[in-house]
């Protein structure tokens, strides 16, 4: 269940030597008292909210009972459960106020970034790095260190362009396409939507927290341009129905079919000046192309007034031939007429 109550206090504060550093016992206060929380399925996801809540930017770790010292009086929540995104604590699920089968040698806590900035700074590392190419690193206390690739998709990638002040991704590199790092590595599993403007908005392990090696070091290539050109190529190109093509990085492509559908098709034939779609073309319902075969796994919702603005699998990421080529069929520019 999650924490409603007309009585609910948004009042949190940390207890311990340390709380003034943003390290201690995380205490609520509800009902006219303070209490603790015990550390039953407490994690990263729940300490972030926590450390937001109390005006730092993120958290370093989570808190087991046994690192914190022990609390007193009220156990007010446990099993609380987080998904990381959420503005208070009152969002996240729980037993219930007061509801538990805990002791305070199980209080939870929270290690907070004490400087309120959990990213000060991100680069790209080795010769290609001046070129938007290279090891993705963060700075994280006082220390440069490495991303794992494990998770880094192209939409990751997107939001450490973003970030560093890149218009747009070309694709996510992997281990073995980037050189190898040193010291430490910093983040795991790191999971973005695409649309977040800073690294610290997606999800990820505790800082610090991996099973990887400076081998599997992540990277990205970034380009400084966003413009995109699309076209029509076919027979019936004139008509409004042919093969995609759109033209990246000074060369014209094709874009595979795999995922293909008619929410893609109208985000298209929009932006190619038509009124909409009439359907999605798949291999074989339009002439091959050659040369590049820059998309797969476009991913539109329909209502895109750019196809910039759609996901997919990275610029020239694919292993898919020409005989899978993606076309559209668009309503006619004389509709209206």
């Amino acid at each position: 269940m999650s924490i409603a109550n007309k009585t609910i206090s948004n009042k949190m504060r940390l207890q311990g030597s340390l709380s003034k550093n943003g390290t201690g016992r995380v205490e609520v206060f509800f009902n006219g008292q303070w209490g603790t929380i015990c550390d039953d399925g407490w994690d990263f996801k729940d300490a972030r909210v926590v450390c937001r809540q109390l005006g730092y930017q993120d958290a370093v770790r989570a808190l087991q009972g046994g690192q914190v010292p022990d609390g007193s009086g009220r156990i007010w929540l446990d099993e609380v459960g987080c998904k990381g995104i959420e503005q208070n604590l009152i969002s996240c699920s729980n037993r219930g106020w007061g509801k538990h089968d805990c002791r305070h040698s199980e209080d939870a806590g929270v290690e907070c970034s004490s400087t309120g900035k959990a990213y000060k700074t991100l680069r790209l590392q080795g010769s290609l790095s001046k070129n938007g190419i290279g090891r993705v690193e963060v700075f994280f206390n006082g220390e440069w260190g490495t991303i794992c690739n494990d998770g880094l998709y192209f939409k990751v990638a997107t939001v450490v362009c973003r970030q560093l002040g890149y218009q747009n991704a070309v694709r996510a590199l992997q281990g073995g396409q980037v050189p190898p790092g040193s010291g430490r590595i910093w983040l795991a599993e790191v999971g973005c939507t695409g649309m977040e403007q800073n690294l610290t908005s997606c999800s990820y392990r505790r800082w610090g927290e991996n099973d990887c090696s400076h081998y599997e070091d992540a990277g990205v290539e970034c380009v400084s341009t966003a413009d995109i050109t699309l076209r029509l190529q076919g027979s019936l190109s004139k008509n409004g129905t042919g093969r995609v093509e759109v033209f990246f990085n000074g060369q014209w492509g094709t874009i595979s079919d795999y995922g293909w559908d008619f929410k893609d098709a109208r985000v298209v034939c929009r932006q190619l000046g038509y009124q909409d779609a009439v359907r999605a073309l798949r291999g074989g319902q339009v002439p091959h192309g050659s040369g590049r075969i820059w998309l797969c796994g476009v991913g539109c919702k329909g209502m895109e007034q750019n196809f910039i603005s759609c996901s997919h699998s990275g610029w020239g990421v694919n292993y898919f031939s020409h005989y899978e080529d993606a076309g559209i069929e668009c309503v006619s520019k004389d509709t209206n007429k």
